[in-house]
This record gives C-alpha cells, structure tokens and sequence, in this order.
C-alpha cells in the first residue's frame, strides 16, 4: 500500500508532461441557442365524457387516457424518487492501482563501442567539436530532434482494479487522470548544468474545464545515469476528503473525512457534552474541550459552528511515491504495485441525472407533445364536425322551427353581448326570465309605462 506524507513538494517554475500526457488545449464552440421555437396554438381537446357523447366508439380511447393517467402518475412518483436519490451523497469504495516504470534508449551500452564525449551529449555542440566519430559507426546526434543523445522515459499509469461486483464493473471506469487533482513529478540528482530540461514537471487537472480522460503519462529526459524519482498524488475524491486539524482531530477522534463525516461527530460531541445551552438553544457554550476551538468567549451563536470546524480542515496529505529509475535495461519495472483506496461517485447517479433530463427535454417529450398535440386537433375536428352534423340535420328536419330557435339563440347572445339580463323563452313568449316575473320590481321600470302607452294608442286596452 502506498503511504501519506506531508512533505510539501518544492521547486521552482513549472513545466508541462511529456508528449503523452493529456493534452491542455480545450476547443471552444459557440453556445447553442436556448430559444426554442414557439408552439403553435392548439384548440383544448374535450373531456372524456364529452368526447365519449360525441364519438361512441371512443371507449378505447377512454381507456387509453386513464392508462396514460396511472402512467404518468407512476412517472411523476418515480421522478421524485430519482431527485431524491440524487441529493444524497452515495460514494462507492474502490482501489485505484498504480505503475512505475521507465525504459532507455541510446545509452552507450545499447550503441556497442561507440562513445560520444559527454559535453557533446549534454552540452553545446560547440564545445567539444574536436571530437570525431569512428568510421561506420553511428551517425552524429542531432540536437534539434534528440536522435542518438541517451535519455529515457519516465512513465506512470494507473488504473481501477474490478470489486468482483457485476454491477459496478459492467460500468464505464474512470480513467486515471479523472481520478487525480494534480501530481508532480520530481527528478532529485539530476545536475541542472547537464541537463536543461526541468526537474519537476505538474499536472493539474481544471475542474471548470477537464482534460480527456488517460491511463497513463509519459515524462522524457536526456540523461544517462540513475534518477531519483517522487511522485506526489493529490487525489479527487468524492465526496472532498479534509484533514482534520489539532486540537479538534483529538475531541472528535478523526484524521481526515468528508465534511458531512467531521460535522456529524462534532454535532455528536455537542450533544455528549451538553455544550447547547438548555435556555437559550441558539447558543453553544465552551465545555467539554470546546473552549480550545471558541478561544476566550464562552459562549457563541449556534450558526457559527461549521465555521470553527473549517478553521480545522485543510487539505489531506498527499500520496507520495518513491522509484529508482535505472538506464542499465531496456525497461524497467518497480517491483512493487501502489493500490491507494479511493472514493468515487457512483456511476449509477449519471445514469439517474441523464434519464431525468430526458423525461423534462429531448426528443422523447417533443414526440410525446407533438403526438398531444395531434390528438387535441383530431379531437377539435370531430367536435367540429358533430355540431355541423347536428345543425344541418336539424334544419332539414323541421326548417322553420330550426330557424326559429337559432333566431332565438342568436338574440339572446346578442343580449348577453350587450349586457341585458334575458334568459331563454318562457310561456309569457318574451325574452324576459320566469324568475324576474315574479318579481314587482320588473313592472316598476321605465319600460312599462312606455309599453303601456303603446298599446293604448293601438287601440288595445289592458284590464
């Protein structure tokens, strides 16, 4: 197992990974329009019964609506489900395994009897440009692209061991670079008047934009003697991992955890201690060891409790790798293996998230909306239809009395549209309401005594 340690990696400047490391240019598109175009207008479609009275034969529509009605309440009570499922924090355990390695090329071993000057190798051409080659040897170094110089490659790789369950194997692996924050690489007894190259080389993985996702990197150096080599992890985990800080790692007995992890025992040792004040809930009172977090004061607010816990949190050391790196082969391995346990999220909650998204936008609900909104329209079109059926029927049945009762219906739209308090044709075969007859206010109106005179002049007389 590969150990901690809080030793602190130094060094000056920074350079980039090798050639096979992932790359750090991003391509950058123009984001895709958020509007969405306007739908059309669509008549409402009428309610079951009503459609039932229209179309008879429209039972097994019925039935159709009232499954789409258990279904949509199975998906509304499943969604829930899902949203819930997506606040928790669910983490699954896993082994991330790591390789050390390195291979040579063109060392004066692998280049038979030839022997280049060292100066030359490593330093100006200029200064040793008395030496000579022997003849049909090899041909001279070339600066500009590094062929016939010693060096070697550095490589690191990794990857995330099977958990021997089905259901978590089967699902796509996070590559190796996905799984570190940043790692640095030092070079320790590398002359830097030799080499020109630098000594330490940083990776940091962007969260804002991250980088595709590698197995592996691959450092390449001149050099042709043995290299002391650290590799310094700094892991990302999920949830984010905290070292927990003096004096509070002794009150609360933890070393490092997740923030929920290191509130949850310090609100247990609230409650064993008794540091709420049983007056006044609001305040948390300096006993039980808490005085070394609150300082001088003796009591402070409730709410400012996850502050004095984040004064103790810092980040968690990192995981430091050892390796000597050896030119006397064509490759070589470390002997040992590093597995470093590791939290991730569970690739299940992508899979939630994305058949969520999908019920609330994409192609599924546009066909769905689109097939409604056909539905609505075929339904408006036979309602439509039944009417002009019912009116043409029931003018060629008894054409007077038809336009009789339509002249009737349209006056009395009319009234409505005007305002006036008319209801349907009663006995009295006026367009006043039954329930308004009954009423001695009627006769007191302007009107009758108008109409009164009207008739009077007629030749009428009313008893």
């Amino acid at each position: 197992m590969a150990g901690t340690s809080a030793t602190t990696p130094s060094g000056q400047g920074q350079a980039q990974p090798g050639p096979a490391t992932a790359a750090t240019a991003t391509t950058t598109g123009a984001p895709a329009s958020s509007s969405q175009p306007e739908r059309k207008f669509q008549p409402p479609m009428p309610p079951p019964h009503l459609l039932a009275s229209l179309v008879p034969e429209s039972k097994m529509f019925k039935d159709l609506i009232e499954m789409e009605q258990r279904l949509d309440w199975t998906m509304l009570r499943k969604r829930a489900e899902v949203n819930d499922a997506l606040g928790r924090v669910v983490k699954i355990k896993r082994t991330l395994r790591v390789y050390l390695s390195n291979t040579a090329r063109n060392q004066e071993w692998q280049r038979g009897e030839l022997r280049v000057p060292r100066g030359l190798l490593f330093g100006s051409p200029c200064s040793s440009s008395g030496s000579s080659y022997p003849e049909g040897g090899l041909s001279e170094p070339n600066f500009q692209t590094g062929e016939g110089i010693p060096g070697w490659t550095f490589k690191i790789e990794g990857r995330v061991l099977d958990t021997n369950n089905q259901r978590i194997d089967k699902q796509v692996k996070r590559r190796f670079t996905n799984l570190i924050r940043s790692m640095i690489v030092e070079f320790g007894n590398r002359d830097p008047q030799d080499y020109q190259e630098p000594n330490i080389v940083e990776f940091h993985n962007r969260q804002s934009q991250p980088l595709p996702g590698q197995d592996g990197f691959e450092i390449k150096r001149r050099g042709d003697q043995p290299v002391e080599v650290r590799v310094i992890l700094h892991l990302d985990q999920y949830p984010d991992r905290f070292k927990v800080l003096s004096p509070l790692s002794e009150l609360i007995g933890m070393v490092e955890g997740s923030r929920a992890e290191i509130l949850s025992n310090v609100w247990k040792l609230v409650k064993t201690v008794g540091a709420q004040d049983r007056d006044d809930a609001t305040k948390l009172l300096a006993v039980g060891g808490l005085e070394k977090l609150m300082g001088k004061e003796q009591s402070l607010p409730f709410v400012v409790l996850p502050d004095l816990v984040n004064r103790h949190l810092t980040h968690p050391d990192p995981v430091v790798l050892t390796y000597q790196l050896a030119v006397d082969k064509d490759r070589n391995v470390h002997p040992t293996v590093f597995d470093i346990p590791i939290e991730i999220e569970d690739p299940h909650k992508s899979k939630m998230h994305t058949a969520v998204q999908s019920l609330e936008s994409g192609p599924t609900l546009e066909g769905i909306m689109a097939a409604e909104d056909e539905v609505a329209a075929l339904a408006h079109q036979i309602r439509t239809g039944r009417e002009k059926r019912d009116f043409l029927t029931g003018f060629a049945q008894d054409p007077a009395g038809f336009i009789n009762r339509w002249m009737a219906s349209q006056a009395r739209d009319l009234d409505i549209v005007l305002g006036n308090e008319i209801g349907l044709p009663g006995t009295n075969g006026g367009m006043v309401r039954e329930e308004d007859l009954r009423r001695s206010d009627l006769f007191r109106m302007p009107w009758v005594s108008r109409r009164l005179g009207t008739r009077t002049c007629r030749g009428r007389v009313i008893n």
